[in-house]
């Protein structure tokens, strides 16, 4: 059995029955054509243990694969010969023996709180072009800081999404599929309803929170780290989107969260994930020892 000839029923179980997004699927695909030329063969019985780990091993010493990257290809393998197996194209799967390399615990990376409060004022400080370019990019960054949403959810919002009535964030379809509620800070709430009113003003119509300076377009994640680029070279700290939602969670455990609050908050599955940020929070854990009566 060529892998070719199964590839859409594939396609349909991954779309249709496990849910899973276009890009996962077009990952495993993607995955699967580099181990097919490795193996320079499309069937499927070719493709074994031996073969696989071969792969993995080589290209992870040729490329300097991170233990990640390695997890991560052995795991769209084993999702593809699972299925594989299931519909009776192979007796048993092929990815099973192969170890999975530990993942070294790394503490997420944050920035202190001055450090947030020093990037949103070089936001509003910062010569942009547009007036609301400044008013937009102010509203971005303070929307990472005190919601702590992923680069994916916050381009993905709608103007209709937020409530500033209600206080509410509404995140469609966030990561795993998940929709959840993030409340909005009163800060933040000030800024979103300016960020807003020149939207308005502008007599920008677009189904989108975030557009482009001139048009309804959505902005892209290019575009979202070009402006954080730009604030880090003015306020010279460096930092990600990823990192302001690291910060948002650091800085919401220094002010004592509740970590059940702040796992729904952030959309983790699992509150173990949230745990974490509780190692990167020494003023939350200073406080707790201080109160401690040790002897």
């Amino acid at each position: 059995m060529k892998i070719s000839h199964i590839k859409n029923d594939f396609k349909r179980f991954c779309l249709v029955e496990r849910g899973m997004t276009m890009r996962n699927y077009q990952g495993i695909i993607r995955y699967l054509d580099l181990i097919i030329n490795f193996a320079n063969t499309e069937n499927i019985k070719k493709i074994d243990e031996d073969t696989i780990r071969e792969f993995l091993i080589s290209r992870s010493e040729e490329k300097g694969w991170s233990s990640k990257t390695f997890r991560n290809y052995l795991q769209y393998y084993a999702t593809f010969f699972s299925w594989c197996v299931k519909r009776g194209y192979l007796n048993k799967n092929p990815t099973e023996k192969i170890e999975k390399p530990k993942l070294p615990k790394r503490l997420p990376r944050c920035l202190t709180q001055d450090q947030a409060i020093k990037i949103l004022t070089h936001a509003s400080w910062y010569n942009w072009f547009y007036e609301f370019e400044r008013v937009r990019n102010v509203a971005i960054i303070a929307t990472f800081l005190l919601t702590g949403m992923r680069l994916n959810e916050l381009l993905n919002l709608k103007v209709h999404d937020i409530s500033l009535d209600a206080s509410e964030i509404f995140i469609e379809q966030g990561k795993g599929s998940k929709d959840r509620i993030v409340p909005i800070h009163p800060k933040l709430k000030l800024i979103l309803r300016g960020y807003l009113k020149a939207q308005r003003k502008k007599s920008i119509s677009s189904v989108w929170l975030f557009t482009g300076v001139n048009s309804n377009k959505q902005l892209s994640p290019k575009d979202i780290h070009t402006i954080c680029r730009k604030i880090s070279i003015s306020s010279e700290v460096k930092f990600t989107p990823h990192m302001l939602r690291h910060t948002f969670a650091r800085l919401s455990i220094n002010a004592d969260l509740n970590i059940y609050k702040l796992k729904e908050i952030m959309g983790h599955s699992n509150v173990s994930t949230t745990q974490i940020y509780m190692s990167v929070s020494q003023e939350s854990i200073k406080r707790s020892f201080n109160k401690l009566h040790l002897i």
